[in-house]
């Protein structure tokens, strides 16, 4: 059976993404204009590129068929030269495949058709093609890369996208997944839409009375209590094989649900129950990949499997076709802001644990796992465009949810590298660190993330979730704009304060040569010989000489306001911060307190005490996780947070 498997695509949308290297790299193409791509005279249009090329090592992975080659068909209203390439395994290396300058065919209406197969010996991992024209523009049309399929699978999709008052972002989601997957006639049958909306916002011909597309007004539960209840409408409506989770605050294209149903359809046996794992890809680089895949770090953060690439670079879209997990790898979970898997699992597996916001993917995943291997299928060009997270930051979010659904999660499903030790770890360095910056109600927010954890699985079956979250947003720092702050300079210049204030930043001093280091420790002796100093701090206490400790000069410092910089050095003599947010316009004046410090750090010792000693409260969220993530229990919560 012959199909299309995937389409190069070369019109970027200059609403989110202007980066055209991502779609096609041609001198006298602008990405602006009608739906055909022109190439003028004399020109070129090169497509290995991150949408344009086509994965076919990973097309023979996940399809298993070893033999699999493409063929390439195009049309054009003027002859071309066709070059077929390809990409070398992780080498930056293009080869020519083949030329063909003859056409193989003429369309009903007049145009050339090309239809080219690949040798059945090209073994690369990424194959693609250039067109080349001559004393004549030519225009393409109906480019795909086709090949014949030993079996195609019954998949239909249910996209679940769960929105919280973002009506303008959601709203155009909608319309572009109406207007280009549920009303074309290839697609729209293998597809429908649903919309649950937390914030009861949305108009109500949000739909444009499509009967695709289902909108569910809902109690404002978080994500997790948005994607249950569209995960419940998908599994009792019984059309869709497959849920498709993805957030509402992203830029999506229509030609990754494509390859989304197309990589399931022709999917193997060890692939059909696959996740397919979409990228996030930065609204603020639009070019940058930041995850596919996820990982749980033993120091329990999560990180990408990947490093982070530049997707408009051949090396890269190379590469990041390379990187395929291994059996051993542990800890790999599929982040909800692309995730597809089968409405199966959701039978098998339940629903997410009620958190409201944050790791309930991450345990999503690492429940599946208990009971067998989870495999990721990821592909070039299954993508969606995000806000980078460090760009918004938000201590509610990023340090009290994330303590306190790091505890949670951990206790409803563990990881294979769980350790409350390793946990409380994790929990110190985030308080330490909020208290070098003197962001002291950070500091508190730790502690109360982990009070509300010890509250225990009962009190998370009831909606708790937004007044917690809102109790967390009153107790953080609330900026405001700079020429409202008392000692602020009037400008910032904030690519400096990145550069200079981050300890990373800095190199480190050259080690001295071990002659050098030794007479150095000689002099030092020496002088406390002389002076009558005491030869260490130790002997110091022995004898009861004090020991000074280190007091701070004065002075104000200006730092990121996110948690993610290590402003150490500069912040060592401050007795002043000014915490300023990336644009540089607004900002908090935080002031050096030890004494509050100190405070904070006893009582979250004596939290961590407890969680160290008393393993009861974990045990109590394992045993009622069953309960907690069944069909009974989210309809009753969704239903009393409706009212």
């Amino acid at each position: 059976m012959f199909i299309d498997l995937s389409r190069p695509i070369w019109a970027p949308s200059l609403s989110s993404c202007s980066i055209l290297p991502l779609y096609v790299k041609s001198p006298s193409y602008s990405g602006v204009g009608p739906d055909e791509l022109t190439v003028g005279a004399h020109s070129y249009a090169d497509f290995m590129t991150y949408f344009g090329s086509f994965s076919m090592k990973k097309w023979r992975l996940y399809t298993g068929d070893n033999d699999l080659v493409p063929t390439l068909v195009l049309e054009t209203n003027a002859p071309v030269h066709v070059t077929l390439t390809q990409m070398v395994y992780r080498r930056l290396e293009k080869r020519t495949i083949m030329d063909v300058t003859d056409p193989t065919s003429l369309t009903p209406d007049g145009w050339f058709r090309y239809a080219i197969p690949y040798p059945a010996d090209v073994d690369a991992q990424l194959v693609s093609f250039t067109v080349t024209t001559g004393d004549r523009p030519a225009t393409l049309r109906a480019v795909c890369y086709g090949a014949d399929v030993k079996h195609r699978r019954d998949v239909r999709i249910e996209i679940i996208t769960t929105t919280f008052r973002k009506e303008r972002q959601v709203q155009g989601n909608i319309d572009l997944i109406r207007t280009t997957l549920l009303e074309d006639p290839c697609w729209g049958e293998y597809f429908h839409l649903t919309v649950v909306d937390n914030g009861r916002s949305l108009p109500e011909d949000a739909a444009a009375g499509n009967p695709s597309i289902t909108v569910i007004p809902n109690g404002n539960v978080g994500g997790a209590g948005g994607f249950a209840a569209g995960m419940i409408h998908a599994a009792e409506q019984k059309w869709a094989t497959h849920v498709l989770l993805m957030d509402d605050d992203v830029t999506v294209c229509p030609e990754s649900f494509k390859r989304t149903l197309r990589l399931l359809e022709c999917a193997s046996a060890e692939y059909e129950s696959a996740t397919v794992a979409g990228a996030m890809l930065s609204t603020a680089n639009f070019e940058l990949q930041q995850e596919d895949i996820g990982q749980i770090q033993a120091q329990r953060h999560l990180q990408p499997f990947k490093p982070r690439l530049i997707m408009d670079r051949e090396y890269d879209i190379t590469f990041n076709e390379e990187l395929i997990p291994s059996s051993q790898e542990q800890g790999l979970y599929s982040a909800w802001w692309y995730s597809c898997f089968p409405v199966r699992r959701i039978h098998e597996n339940g629903l997410p644990i009620p958190l409201f916001y944050r790791r309930d993917d991450v345990e999503y995943s690492t429940r599946i796992q208990e009971k067998e291997q989870l495999k990721f299928i990821t592909l070039n060009g299954v993508c969606v465009w995000h806000d980078p997270f460090d760009l918004r930051w938000n201590p509610a979010v990023e340090i009290y949810l994330a303590a306190r659904n790091l505890l949670i999660q951990e206790a409803f499903t563990p990881d294979p590298n769980d350790s409350m030790a390793a946990d409380v770890a994790r929990l110190r360095e985030t308080i330490v660190n909020a208290g070098k910056h003197f962001d002291y109600p950070s500091m508190e927010l730790v502690c109360d993330a982990i009070t509300d954890y010890l509250r225990g699985p009962e009190y998370y079956r009831h909606p708790v979730g937004e007044r917690l979250l809102k109790q967390a947003i009153e107790k953080a720092e609330k900026l405001r704009p700079i020429s409202e702050i008392d000692g602020a300079p009037e400008v910032i210049n904030m690519w400096r304060v990145e550069e200079t204030a981050n300890d990373e930043n800095i190199p480190a001093p050259p080690t001295p040569h071990p002659d050098m280091r030794l007479s150095r420790r000689v002099a030092r002796r020496l002088r406390r010989l002389v002076l009558g100093l005491p030869s260490s701090k130790a002997s110091a206490k022995r004898e009861n000489h004090p020991v000074a400790e280190h007091k701070p000069k004065g002075g104000l410092a200006i730092i990121p306001v996110d948690g993610l910089c290590r402003p150490w050095r500069v912040l060592y003599d401050a007795d002043r911060a000014l915490a300023v947010e990336p644009s540089g316009r607004r900002g908090v004046m935080r002031v050096r307190d030890d004494r509050k410090r100190d405070e904070i750090m006893a009582r979250f010792e004596a939290l961590a005490d407890q969680l160290v000693h008393d393993d009861s409260v974990a045990h109590r969220y394992h045993e009622e996780r069953d309960s907690m993530t069944s069909f009974a229990f989210w309809k009753q919560y969704l239903d009393e947070a409706k009212r």
